[in-house]
């Protein structure tokens, strides 16, 4: 599997937040998301504490864990 740390980001990062945004704008609470030049995805932080940290996965990976999240997430409403 190629090293998707070594991939270039091909494209803006787009924001998906969240609670914590009191409503003043300020996105604090986001997931920023970005693809990756020959496939995969790069997530970030919106935090200040998380300015420069990311995770990268496969489409494969991403896919699964949302899947996952989401089949957990339904069985706790």
């Amino acid at each position: 599997m190629a090293n998707l740390y070594e991939r270039e980001v091909s494209g803006p990062y787009a924001s998906f937040c969240g609670g914590g945004t009191d409503n003043d704008g300020n996105m604090e609470s986001c997931i920023t998301l970005a693809e990756l030049a020959g496939g995969g995805y790069s997530l970030g932080d919106s935090k200040p504490e998380g300015q420069g940290r990311e995770l990268r996965m496969s489409a494969a990976e991403i896919t699964d864990f949302a899947k996952g999240w989401l089949s957990k997430a339904g069985q706790e409403l």
